[in-house]
């Protein structure tokens, strides 16, 4: 705050001299806020690059789905379809097996990330010198791109590759991994699973850290043991950390392209073929712009739908 100090004029008397001095503050000691014009200064920036970033390709993106875009007319007008290019796409003979795809892709990573997850939480939740070395390691695997991490598992997964070279070693037989049918799907889905997992473990870890003991103490004097205390004390305190994780790897699951595209390429056939991949394939190898940016649409109304009740569950955490 601004201070006085009182000095001597040429005429005797005191001179009150103005300090300089931090920022003054408002009532109670809070700090002013900044001018609503100069906030929108600092904000236009960022409002730009944004909308430059994420509201224009969005728009285009609607535009196409509803119009005839082809490599003739990439850069001319685009004819105007409604809803056809809709219609088409329910129509065919690939939306349906890709939304399957996706389902069962989305199950396997909410069942490994929300099970194994919460078992490796409570196992971790205890600080030890191992848990520090494991929680780094957590980090560094998660933190690497799908793409380098997809392609050592497509390494490691393929006929040759290390896991059936240690099968045949111990007397099993070799797996087609990524080649039958039958397991194509569950092995792209079990590896992005791995991928997501240590995001999973560190976000119930949080969760559960952030339970008070004398809670969880005073279920042990009770007589609850530690499944009856993660059925009746532990989960009902995490649900909202819980329901934001499930809502953020369905969100994850429906942005499953990377993995896919680097170990099957969709196949064998179309087993792997997700919605993303579905609409990469219709927009760079067929050309079909308008079909590609109509499954792109639909991907992003379900992300929207489901970014709303995620909003809404962090908001009411903050205000917990």
């Amino acid at each position: 705050m601004t201070s006085a100090a009182s000095t001597t004029d040429s005429a005797g008397g005191p001179s009150p001299v103005v300090a300089k001095g931090p920022v003054p503050e408002g009532p109670g000691g809070s700090r002013r806020r900044l001018p609503r014009p100069r906030l929108a200064a600092y904000l236009l920036p960022a409002v730009v690059v944004c909308a430059a970033l994420g509201v224009y390709p969005i728009v285009q993106m609607v535009r196409m789905s509803v119009s005839d875009v082809g490599p003739a007319t990439l850069i001319a007008d685009w004819e105007f379809l409604g809803a056809e290019n809709f219609r088409e796409v329910l129509d065919s003979d690939t939306f349906w097996p890709a939304v399957k795809a996706t389902l069962v892709f989305t199950g396997v990573l909410l069942v490994v990330d929300l099970v194994i997850g919460y078992v490796a939480a409570a196992v971790l939740a205890r600080p030890s010198r191992l848990t520090s070395a494991v929680l780094s390691l957590m980090v560094f695997v998660w933190a690497l791109p799908p793409l380098v991490s997809g392609s050592v598992w497509k390494f490691l997964l393929a006929g040759d590759g290390l896991v059936n070279s240690t099968l045949e070693l111990v007397g099993l037989p070799a797996v087609d991994w990524l080649s039958d049918p039958d397991l194509a799907l569950w092995s792209v889905s079990l590896v992005a699973a791995w991928a997501s997992l240590p995001f999973a473990i560190l976000i119930i870890r949080g969760g559960m850290l952030a339970i008070p003991k004398e809670v969880l103490e005073a279920a042990s004097l009770d007589g609850a043991g530690p499944v009856r205390q993660a059925v009746s004390v532990t989960i009902p305190l995490l649900r909202p950390t819980l329901a934001v994780l499930t809502i953020l790897v369905v969100l994850y699951a429906f942005r499953s392209f990377d993995f896919v595209y680097v170990m099957t390429s969709g196949g064998p056939g179309t087993v792997t073929t997700t919605l993303p991949f579905l609409a990469y394939q219709e927009a760079f190898r067929t050309y079909s712009f308008g079909i590609g940016a109509a499954i792109a649409s639909m991907l992003m109304v379900v992300i929207a739908l489901l970014a709303v009740p995620y909003a809404w569950g962090v908001r009411k955490e903050e205000s917990a």
